[in-house]
């Protein structure tokens, strides 16, 4: 979403979602996140007005209708409690008009442990699912840490089960790491990019016990978070036994090449019940 005009833009080209095998399955991502930041002042600007509302649920509309999407994740991260009014009306005229042009399901992003401006129940109002962010349990601007420890994340995964039951939830979990250096800005980093910095420095990339995460510091000064395959398969574990059954992973690229062995290769394109136990 633009930051002045509030009106949606297509930041990547789809080159995939002409395939015959994801074609019905293509998900829109509508955000706010632009420039390193989630902007909740246009959630704000865009709710303020019901022109204004009405004008940008129709542009959306529009945009994912023309990429002939069946349905959508909405992120609006950032929000604060007093925002929620604006949050519920701009959520509910996108879910509005998105399904006046044939979007099935419609999904809603929310910080995992904060209720007070994502309350769920109101949320899944206009929306079919929530969707509980589960990762940046340590981020960029924060000391060197897991990003989703398996205590962290079903702490606050069970917050919103109590909420609202785990029927109507998707887990997000990540699918990258970090790396904080000593001298320079925090970097995402890739398993791929992990492994290769720590082999090529001679340095070890061992699990860290008490996060089951893979962990590494380098006398230079940086230090690496980084998520694998067991991690993933210990929270999707942790998530069932709470009776999530439904699941995503962010982002695509990023993530250990073994995590494919979890996913069943013919529904791994879209949301859906497809990493087994």
């Amino acid at each position: 979403m633009d930051t002045t005009s509030f009106r949606p833009v297509l930041l990547y080209p789809d080159t995939i979602g002409s395939l015959s095998s994801i074609a019905s399955r293509k998900t829109a991502l509508i955000t706010t996140y632009l420039g390193g930041r989630f902007h909740p002042e246009i959630i704000r600007g865009i709710g303020s007005s019901p022109e204004v509302t009405a004008v940008t649920a129709g542009a959306i509309a529009a945009v994912v209708d023309s990429g002939r999407y069946n349905s959508i994740v909405m992120d609006f991260e950032g929000m604060t409690p007093h925002d929620l009014d604006a949050l519920l009306t701009v959520t509910r005229a996108v879910s509005d008009s998105v399904r006046a042009h044939g979007v099935e399901t419609v999904v809603i992003a929310v910080p995992a442990g904060d209720t007070a401006a994502y309350p769920a129940a109101l949320l899944l109002q206009p929306a079919d699912l929530i969707m509980a962010v589960l990762y940046d349990q340590h981020w960029s601007g924060s000391p060197p840490g897991p990003i989703a420890a398996p205590d962290w994340v079903m702490r606050n995964l069970g917050v919103r089960v109590a909420e609202v039951g785990a029927a109507r939830i998707v887990a997000a979990f990540p699918t990258y790491g970090y790396r904080w250096r000593r001298s320079a800005e925090t970097e995402v980093i890739s398993y791929d990019d992990a492994r290769r910095l720590t082999t090529m420095t001679n340095i070890p990339l061992a699990r860290d016990h008490a996060s089951a995460t893979l962990h590494a510091i380098s006398p230079e000064g940086w230090e690496i978070w980084v998520t694998d395959e067991p991690l993933l398969a210990t929270l999707v574990r942790g998530a069932r036994q709470l009776g999530v059954t439904t699941f995503a992973l962010w982002r695509l690229g990023l993530e250990d090449p073994a995590v494919w062995n979890l996913i069943e290769p013919k529904r791994s394109a879209g949301l859906s019940d497809s990493l087994p136990e």
